[in-house]
């Protein structure tokens, strides 16, 4: 269907529908402004951090400053432009910790990561405002908050800073969110979603060239959630903002790989998450090929050797 048959379309159903169309296809069509400072026309990759004990992938788990200096330079090095560091793991199952502890964990990496004066920006993931906001005191540069700031005072805060903000989807909490989730359909239902949140957040003074969505994959979604949201990708770009997908090592990879690959062992009931780099980088290609501005990753070099050769096939 053409842009004009669309409208047409549009046009005969409602006033309103021909409105919503025509909103819709300027925020498709529109060049997306600098986030962070950030060019949104070419893929930014965001580097994983974690400095937790439990986060699902143990090789991403940084316990030591030295381990910390290793990942950091080795991800900058390699074409990170954002660098996600966590305090608190948001695997299926896992339980909330205290502001306090998350803190604890994250205070001083950032700090160090700051006083090294790169150009990468760091991305806070978590969904405490008081860490948000002792974070934001040593010049952290990204929010990131897989609740999608549904507080009030989390919105109050970001207006009146100006922060730059990654809003996720997620249907629960992390510790009951892979229990039976359900949807109509996923990629409508999220679409919604984002919507109505992009209208409040802006409607509370939050500027939309602050915000990025990610819908997140994984976030109580099951196997068809998520393939549905990589096949209807291009759908979020009608909501003006840049996407962010982070599908790194997850679980949805060994699920299709269990599913289809001929050669697996009779009694092997799941691939680890250190076999699912192969997966990762398929996800990463097609976001990247759906206009995807942000990929999260824990495999920097990999996904970035992944874009480079994708963009030469293309030239």
């Amino acid at each position: 269907m053409s842009t004009q048959e669309l409208l047409k379309v549009a046009k005969k159903h409602s006033k309103t529908s021909l409105i919503e169309a025509e909103f819709q296809i300027s925020n498709l069509v529109n060049k997306r402004p600098p986030f962070a400072k950030l060019d949104m026309s070419k893929p930014n990759i965001m580097g994983v951090i974690n400095i937790t004990p439990d986060s699902f992938y143990k090789n991403s788990q940084i316990d030591n400053l030295n381990k910390l200096k290793k990942y950091f330079y080795e991800m900058i090095n390699n074409g990170a432009s954002i660098i996600d560091i966590g305090g608190e793991s948001s695997r299926p199952g896992a339980e909330k910790i205290s502001s306090v502890e998350e803190i604890n964990r994250v205070i001083d990496p950032i700090k160090y990561l700051k006083n090294c004066k790169v150009d990468t920006f760091i991305s806070l993931d978590s969904r405490n405002l008081s860490t948000m906001k002792t974070c934001y005191k040593i010049g952290v540069d990204i929010l990131n908050d897989i609740t999608a700031f549904k507080e009030r005072n989390k919105i109050e805060f970001i207006k009146k800073t100006n922060m730059p903000i990654i809003i996720m989807h997620m249907q629960n909490e992390p510790i009951n969110m892979q229990i039976d989730p359900k949807y109509s359909f996923a990629p409508t239902d999220i679409y919604n979603f984002f919507s109505k949140k992009i209208s409040d957040l802006i409607e509370a003074g939050v500027k939309k060239s602050n915000i990025v969505i990610d819908p997140g994959i994984g976030f109580g979604k099951t196997l068809s959630d998520n393939l549905n949201i990589f096949k209807y990708l291009p759908l979020f770009h009608c909501l003006g903002v840049p996407i962010l997908i982070g599908a790194s090592r997850k679980s949805l990879i060994s699920e299709l790989t269990m599913k289809d690959y001929k050669f697996r062992g009779k009694n092997k009931k799941d691939i680890s998450p250190s076999k699912r780099l192969s997966g990762s980088l398929a996800f990463a290609i097609h976001a990247n090929m759906c206009g995807v501005q942000i990929l999260r990753t824990h495999d920097v070099f990999e996904t970035n050797q992944a874009f480079i050769c994708q963009k030469y096939l293309y030239l």
